[in-house]
Order: structure tokens, then C-alpha cells, then sequence
């Protein structure tokens, strides 16, 4: 079984975010990747430049036009470049635990079946020194089914697919933002076989930046496309899609330490310390600078 990773890098990217990113995936791992391919979206300057070109395992894929390719075009053709079984999605300014591609290679050995698989996540302040709690998803197809019509049943930054199931589906849908909800829905209206560990997958950069990007217009913008699309695909039903607009809407839009509050007391479970395995990615960054 080969297992390969996808990305893209564009101008807004942290240089520092995504050399810890790629060192922990492409370097840190138990199990190596096999193949590694990502997109540059058009000019990206001279920091991510360095960057990009320290890591020459990656087969790096250059798009000028980046204002009209965008995130989930990128990663269609990265995927589609890719010479692999099973695909990551790996986000560029996340850690991720030394055993993730080993626990997501034996995943997919232990289930033939298996078309889509992710675990859980543990969110950080983004310099990893407050940890917010876990991103709690289900495991089992059948919970991860009722749970789709709340939210994502699965942490975008931690799934892997076939990339044979990936490409007969289509790949990401055309949205600026929550490409990953269209994929997974895609993936369960099909009725393919999916699941989620109850291991943490990856360790998220969170806390009110991330939340002050899901309160732009940009974002609210593209969730209420990927809200209709999930919609026309038959996720939901027409009653579910309107209580998403209107409750998402609204909490967007709301101040930031409102939304911020609301999103870390209903949104996760309470966390505590600094766990081992991420401690020791910490101090392998630390030594490194």
C-alpha cells in the first residue's frame, strides 16, 4: 500500500507554520510517506520560496493564476498527481503526531472497505502553549451519519481517502470555504465506507485567530455555499439547511469575544497541559532555530 500527502502553499501562508508543519509529516513520522505532491498558488515571495525549496521530497506543482484556482482546485490536482493508494490532507501550519500515517496506513489495512478515514484533533493557542481541548468526533459510519447533519463529522486536517473513491467522486467541490464538509458528504450520500479514530490525528493552531477568520465575509460567504451544496447533494434536508444558515449566520457575525466564547464552551472538550508526544515535537522545533 503507497500512501502520499497532498497540500497547497499560497502568498498568505506563515513561512515558520509551514516549515513545522512539513517537518513534523515529512520528517518526524514513524512511517514515511511515500509520495509527496503540493501546488504553489501563483507568486508567493521569497520566505515560503525557501521554504518550499528545502523540502525536496515534495513534487511541487507551480499555478500562476492563483485568484482563479484556489484551495479545493489545487488540491484536485495534486491528488490527481499523485502516484499513491491512500491520500493525506496535510495543512500547512498544524503539527502532527510521529504515528499518524502508521495509524492511518493501518486503518485502511485492517478494512479493506474503508474509502475515508480520519481521527481526532487536539486545538492549541497558536503558539501551542494553552491547550483548548479536543475536537471530539465520532467513530463509527453510523454515528459519523447522524452526526454530518450537526456539523463535519470528521477534523478536515486529519482525513485521508482512496484515491480512487476520491477521483470517482470528483474530488472537492468548487466552494470558498468547508471543502472538506462537501468532500465528506459526498463521500456518505454515496454510501461509502467511512470511519475515524479515537486517537489524535493532528495538533491544530486554533484559538481567536482561527475564529476571526471564520467571522469574515470571504468565510461566510463560502460556508453558505457549501451549506447549499451540501443541500442539492442531500446531506440535508431543506428544514436543516435553513437552521444551519440561520444559526451560522448570525454566530459570525457576531462580536469576536462573543463568538470566541461560544465556540470554546460548545464546540470542545476542556483540555489540560501539554501532551507528551507534542511536547517532544516542541523541543525538536526548539532545538532546531
Amino acid at each position: 500500500m503507497r500512501i502520499g500527502g497532498v497540500f497547497s502553499v499560497y502568498k498568505g501562508d506563515n513561512p515558520t507554520f509551514l516549515r513545522e508543519a512539513l517537518d513534523s509529516i515529512l520528517i518526524n513520522q514513524t512511517r514515511p510517506l511515500d509520495e509527496c505532491v503540493a501546488v504553489i498558488e501563483g507568486e508567493i515571495g521569497k520566505e515560503l520560496s525557501e521554504v518550499c525549496d528545502s523540502f525536496s521530497k515534495v513534487k511541487w506543482l507551480h499555478v500562476k493564476e492563483s485568484n482563479v484556482f484556489g484551495l479545493p482546485n489545487a488540491l484536485n490536482q495534486a491528488v490527481e498527481s499523485i502516484n499513491t493508494d491512500i491520500v493525506l490532507k496535510i495543512d500547512t501550519d498544524d503539527l502532527y503526531p510521529s504515528d499518524r500515517i502508521e495509524s492511518t496506513e493501518s486503518a485502511f489495512k485492517n478494512q479493506e472497505s474503508l474509502d475515508l478515514h480520519g481521527g481526532q484533533a487536539q486545538e492549541f493557542s497558536i503558539d501551542f502553549k494553552k491547550n483548548f481541548g479536543l475536537r471530539s468526533v465520532p467513530l463509527k459510519k453510523s454515528e459519523i451519519l447522524s452526526f454530518s447533519a450537526s456539523r463535519n463529522p470528521f477534523n478536515g486536517p486529519s482525513i485521508a481517502f482512496k484515491k480512487s473513491a476520491f477521483i470517482s467522486l470528483g474530488g472537492f467541490p468548487q466552494v470558498e470555504a468547508n471543502e472538506d464538509y462537501c468532500l465528506v458528504g459526498l463521500f456518505l450520500v454515496n454510501g461509502l465506507d467511512v470511519s475515524n479514530s479515537s486517537n489524535v490525528y493532528v495538533f491544530m493552531r486554533g484559538g481567536k485567530d482561527l475564529v476571526s477568520r471564520r467571522s469574515s465575509s470571504r468565510y461566510r460567504r463560502g460556508e453558505l455555499q457549501a451549506l447549499n451544496y451540501l443541500r442539492q447533494i442531500g446531506l440535508f434536508n431543506y428544514g436543516q439547511f435553513i437552521y444551519h444558515v440561520v444559526a451560522k449566520q448570525i454566530v459570525r457575525r457576531l462580536p469576536l469575544k462573543w463568538n470566541s466564547y461560544i465556540y470554546s464552551n460548545f464546540r470542545r472538550n476542556k483540555g489540560q497541559g501539554i501532551p507528551g508526544n507534542l511536547q517532544t515535537i516542541l523541543q525538536k522545533i526548539e532545538n532546531e532555530n
